[in-house]
């Protein structure tokens, strides 16, 4: 069974390559958080291929979108977009970027075109499975250490992300959203653990 804050994205960028009557098709698949991350990649792009006419993309970050940078409407940063969603994506986004070759594809053959080299970048990727999390921390005295990292190792899917050990002790643990309210109950029975929800 899935976990409800699994997700499946790419840490790593993938590249593809489609050539059609004479025009490139490059694409360019990586992860994203925001779309400050899109437009960095994009600049990074126009600089590479300072001779190609469009720098199409398609995204699942928080919400879908999609560019088509130029091209006619619907032909280029949709099937981006469509092949991300069918590949059940999050926060990645794939930018295409065309050298045009001088014969022009029509509509059906630039979705085709846009679509394939999608696919092609989305193949060479290496899948990872993540979580939407949130971060507790623990207050604790050092003699209730051994209590609180007991609790950790069984809360599924949880990391420590920072621990101060001294007389009085802290620890920032990252876990599914879905395990926070269980998280913050785990010591109700004792004085000696605070937990506490960290708001990001």
């Amino acid at each position: 069974m899935t976990h409800p804050d699994q997700y499946n994205t790419i840490l790593k960028p993938s590249e593809g390559d489609f050539r059609e009557r004479g025009s490139k098709f490059l694409s360019y698949a990586f992860h994203a958080e925001s779309e400050a991350d899109i437009k960095q990649e994009i600049e990074r792009l126009k600089k590479l291929h300072p001779t190609a006419r469009h720098f199409c993309y398609g995204a699942v970050l928080g919400s879908e979108r999609s560019n088509d940078a130029g091209e006619p409407n619907g032909t280029a940063g949709l099937p981006i977009l469509n092949q991300i969603l069918s590949a059940e994506l999050k926060n990645v986004a794939v930018v295409v970027v065309r050298h045009f070759g001088g014969t022009k594809l029509g509509k059906p053959g630039l979705i085709a075109a846009y679509k394939i080299s999608t696919q092609l970048a989305l193949e060479e990727a290496k899948v990872e499975r993540l979580f939407n999390t949130s971060k507790i921390k623990f207050y604790f005295e050092y003699p209730a250490t051994g209590p609180v990292m007991q609790a950790v190792e069984q809360m599924p899917h949880s990391k420590i992300e920072e621990q101060i050990f001294l007389e009085s002790c802290t620890m920032v643990v990252s876990v599914p959203k879905s395990e926070v309210d269980k998280a913050l109950h785990l010591f109700d029975h004792t004085n000696e653990v605070t937990v506490a929800h960290i708001q990001e």
